[in-house]
């Protein structure tokens, strides 16, 4: 790997909110094993942290939907 692509890959961990110390030794694992800039890429793409505002929103919608269901159900019996 070039410089150019060890530090996109740098970018992207520290976009992940690792340490640098992390970052550092896992940059050096990637050197030694010759491992190409594309498979350690979709490998972070992989660690990529989940959307926490995503997840709430979903369980807001169905909490939404759960009510909603339950109070038709409460009306129509």
């Amino acid at each position: 790997m070039n410089q150019f692509e060890l530090n996109q890959i740098r970018s992207k961990l520290r976009r992940l909110d690792l340490d640098d110390q992390f970052i550092e030794r896992y940059i050096d694992k990637l050197i030694r094993n010759k491992e190409p800039f594309c498979t350690a890429s979709k490998a972070i793409d992989r660690w990529e942290k989940k959307d926490s505002g995503q997840f709430v929103l979903q369980a807001l919608a169905c909490g939404l939907i759960a009510a909603l269901a339950g109070g038709w159900l409460a009306v129509v019996q």
